[in-house]
């Protein structure tokens, strides 16, 4: 629908282009209409009408300066010039604007509505070409996005590439080798256990908008897993510090954005030649590694401090921390944790292929071994073949390793939830006998370990509060029988020793047996 706007001092004028238009077109609305050029000129700012019949003769000031006036503002505006006299003076001072209709007073039917839809041509011609504008540009901005994840990933993984490092300048419109920089590597904690892919690019979207605001040329990689690596370029007059800056006003920016997510971040040292960005991103893996350990801290720059710690890092207890990870279902602290471990594996067997594949598949023995003491018994297939390099075997085993806290995370929801409700209704169904934690843990088969911790998380008392909590609830419904002796009640409920009874009723209860047995007798 095309917008018009009609301008003429006659409001007969102004009628009569609307009524030649109404009888012979159907796709248009009028608007807006002026009397004036300073009535024109506000109206059309507030309307943004795509086409004006502008009358040139009228007060205040006329046609030919109220359209100098609008189109600084409305550029793709087209104007239809109307005039009662034919003076070449006029033409020659709308041509100056592109206007090329002119009608001169009184206008011809067939030449109004010729003139409508030659501007009509034009208007949907030019929102074509801008149609098409925007879609080269979103065609050309993925296309670069690509590039830019394709060049952080080959510094990451050291990725031998078939373009030269002028080429990359050329793409990516830099001069890289003028250029110092550091990595970032930032990661998103949600709340929720597996969100869905949906979020995470919503969070990734918005990190990038964050990041494409910073002053710092920023080459922003893929989302994988839960955390971002982005290389960060600077000037060599400025100083090292400046990764403080950067990463506080990230972090605040996105923060300030998110819902029911956190956002982390670590910071690696900076290199003074790109082609070392690899190692710049190593350690801001180490660095984010210890943030997410620290409760009070949002991100860390790795330093010759944190250097040290990581030479003390235990491969051990990181292994012990990944595998707790797994067996929760929690994704997002695995993968974290998976990037310390398999660095620290690769350091203690010095880059070797063969020990560091043997290692991984140790740890998947283990691994396995502990999802079925805790009751997992899906088959997990896990094979790491015959590969190459050690960066091969990374992402072989990363893929695995997301594979199984996905599918332990489904599990834990729906059948662990059940495994657990058996364990409550064997508890219900055999309460008066002398039943065990161990006694039930092998019923459900599951190990008593896990039974414990498992039955706590889920249902917030531990295997023994509840236990004595049906026991007491049964206990209440059984003296409301007044007939029956006490004695005999503590037998049916499970105590065998009916002083013990008593008192443990009376320290849940509040009174001894006998009291709460009057008070509903009474």
């Amino acid at each position: 629908m095309i917008k018009v706007m009609l301008v003429d001092d006659e409001p007969i004028e102004r009628e009569g282009i609307s009524l030649m238009l109404r009888k012979n077109r159907s796709n248009f609305e009028v608007v807006a209409e002026a009397q004036n050029g300073k009535e024109a000129m506000e109206r059309a700012l507030l309307y943004k009408p795509d086409l004006i019949f502008m009358d040139i003769k009228m007060p205040e000031f006329d046609g030919i300066e109220a359209i100098r006036k609008i189109v600084p503002d409305l550029p793709n505006t087209k104007f239809i010039m109307v005039s009662a006299f034919d003076t070449f003076d006029y033409a020659r001072e709308a041509m100056k604007f592109g206007i090329k209709e002119y009608l001169l007073k009184p206008s011809k039917v067939s030449e109004v509505v010729e003139a409508f839809d030659r501007m009509v041509v034009d208007i949907e011609s030019e929102e074509q070409r801008v149609i098409e504008r925007k879609q080269v540009n979103r065609r050309l901005e993925r296309v670069h996005s690509l590039i830019e994840r394709d060049f952080i990933v080959s510094l990451i993984m050291d990725h031998v590439h078939e373009f030269d490092q002028g080429e990359w300048d050329e793409w990516l419109g830099l001069e890289l080798e003028q250029k110092k920089g550091f990595a970032t590597v930032f990661s998103f904690e949600s709340d929720r256990l597996l969100p869905d892919r949906e979020e995470k690019s919503r969070w990734y979207r918005l990190l990038k908008q964050v990041l494409h605001e910073q002053s710092l040329s920023c080459f922003i990689g893929p989302l994988t897993g839960f955390q971002v690596p982005v290389l960060v370029l600077f000037a060599d007059h400025e100083k090292s510090e400046i990764r403080h800056e950067f990463v506080r006003a990230v972090l605040h920016q996105v923060q300030k954005k998110l819902e029911q997510c956190r956002l982390y971040a670590g910071v690696g040292m900076v290199v003074s030649n790109v082609n070392h960005f690899s190692n710049s991103y190593k350690e801001a893996i180490y660095a984010l590694e210890f943030v997410h350990s620290h409760q009070s801290a949002s991100y860390l720059v790795y330093n010759e401090q944190l250097k040290q710690r990581r030479k003390d890092l235990i491969p051990f207890e990181v292994e012990k921390e990944l595998v707790e990870a797994v067996k929760k279902g929690d994704l997002q602290k695995g993968l974290q944790m998976f990037e310390s471990y398999f660095q620290s594996i690769q350091q203690s067997t010095d880059f070797q292929v063969k020990p560091v594949q043997k290692a991984m598949e140790d740890f998947f023995i283990v691994l396995t071994r502990s999802m079925k003491e805790l009751g997992f018994d899906e088959d997990i297939q896990v094979g790491l073949g015959k590969l190459e390099t050690t960066m091969q075997i990374k992402e072989v085993a990363k893929s695995h390793l997301i594979t199984i806290s996905e599918r332990m995370g489904k599990w834990r929801a729906n059948g662990m939830h059940a495994l657990l409700l058996q364990a409550k209704e064997y508890i219900d169904s055999n309460y008066q006998k002398s039943i065990s934690l161990e006694e039930v843990a092998e019923e459900i088969g599951i190990s008593s370990y896990y039974l414990s911790k498992l039955f706590k998380d889920r249902f917030q008392v531990t295997f023994m509060e509840y236990l004595k909590n049906t026991r007491i609830q049964k206990a209440t419904e059984l003296l409301l029988d007044g007939n029956k002796p006490l004695k005999e009640i503590a037998f049916d409920v499970g105590y065998k020793d009916p002083n013990y009874f008593s008192t443990a009723f009376k320290k849940e209860i509040g009174m001894s047996p006998r009291e709460y047995r009057n008070k509903y007798h009474q």
